[in-house]
């Protein structure tokens, strides 16, 4: 979650849709004022939902209304074959401690968490454990089936999307930075099956509806 008072706008960080690129793409430019914290009770939450950060402005005296409210969403399938596959590379980095990555206790604590996600279970096994602790994308966007931001964006067209959103804070867009990249060792196909393709399907309703997405042929 990123809010400018300034340029008026808060971004609604979606957990792998890209919100690491527009926080490492817009902080240089000293324009956000609060940057939401990787902690669970903080004030205003790194992927914290539209209502949870409307409540919270609404306790500090302000409203969420006076914010253009910009979200990104993604293709189900491809997002959660992307959880998948940050999962794995994290876990495989924690067992050696690769020094890419500087192993304080949260990040030791997240590198157990995905090492004992992959110990002795297949891949699909994996998957279907991710989909089912992982929020729908509905619920960062809506509240009582009603949307509650001004704008959800499309992580398949994320450049123009970025541009979009720049013009709607009147700055200058930046580079857009492309971050948390993983690996390509397995494809989408190798992971789903009939079943796990329903399960996102029943799941993820909402953004499928909405954006008219299927599962990717290939």
């Amino acid at each position: 979650m990123l809010i400018s008072h300034k340029n008026k706008f808060i971004t609604i960080d979606i957990p792998k849709t890209g919100s690491r690129s527009l926080r490492e793409s817009f902080l240089p430019l000293g324009i956000i004022d609060i940057v939401g914290e990787p902690n669970l009770s903080a004030d205003f939450y790194q992927h914290g939902t539209a209502k949870q950060c409307q409540d919270t402005l609404k306790k500090k005296g302000l409203d969420f209304k006076d914010y253009f409210s910009f979200t990104i969403v993604r293709n189900p399938w491809y997002r959660y074959f992307s959880f998948f596959k940050y999962f794995k590379t994290y876990a495989d980095k924690y067992k050696v401690l690769d020094k890419s990555i500087t192993w304080n206790t949260p990040e030791i604590r997240q590198g157990k968490y995905c090492l004992n996600l992959f110990k002795d279970k297949d891949h699909k096994t994996i998957l279907k454990n991710i989909i089912n602790n992982t929020l729908p994308q509905s619920e960062y966007y809506s509240h009582n089936n009603k949307i509650i931001v001004d704008h959800i964006a499309e992580f398949e067209n994320l450049q123009n999307e970025f541009f979009f959103l720049c013009e709607k804070a009147e700055i200058e867009p930046p580079n857009l930075h492309h971050g948390n990249k993983s690996g390509r060792e397995l494809s989408v196909s190798e992971v789903y099956d009939e079943n796990l393709i329903n399960l996102v399907f029943k799941k993820e309703k909402g953004v499928i509806k909405l954006k008219d997405y299927k599962f990717p042929s290939q």
